[in-house]
């Protein structure tokens, strides 16, 4: 009797399953452009989140590994 119900209370839902492929989708697209990951920024459209929104809808999103490339990090003598 206490198998059944345990095995109810770990089952994940479809929408806990869907947080986490969220998040592992956010956690992806900022390894490859370069953003820092936050998972709070999940949904907030004002985060990097959103730039990633914005790229699954066609539109550019700034890359900043490339952005970052073009700084000079030598010492100046």
């Amino acid at each position: 009797m206490s198998q059944n119900w345990l095995k109810k209370y770990l089952t994940m839902k479809p929408e806990v399953k869907k947080i986490f492929s969220d998040l592992e989708e956010y956690r992806e697209f900022c390894v490859e452009y370069g953003y820092v990951f936050n998972e709070a920024h999940l949904y907030n459209e004002r985060s990097p989140w959103g730039d990633m929104q914005r790229h699954k809808k066609g539109k550019s999103v700034r890359n900043n590994w490339r952005n970052d490339s073009r700084v000079d990090l030598r010492p100046t003598q």
